[in-house]
């Protein structure tokens, strides 16, 4: 059994699309997560509290440093 896809651009590769997204969706979101993982959305998230601080001009000398480090 083949099925042929439709032309992209088209009304029904939309249609396609959205229909394959909403059983995706549908998988992702109706599972049951396991307790060790439902407790990591509680917290704060991983990373800088200002953007400014991975910036490159703050990071460069950083990264240059750590590069002479693991070269030594």
């Amino acid at each position: 059994m083949t099925t042929t896809k439709p032309e992209p651009g088209s009304p029904e590769f939309e249609a396609c699309l959205n229909q394959q997204a909403q059983k995706w969706s549908k998988e992702l979101f109706d599972k049951e997560k396991p307790d060790d993982i439902a407790e990591l959305e509680k917290g704060i998230i991983a990373g800088p509290k200002n953007f400014k601080d991975v910036m490159p001009e703050k990071t460069i000398p950083e990264d240059i440093a750590i590069d002479r480090k693991d070269k030594s």
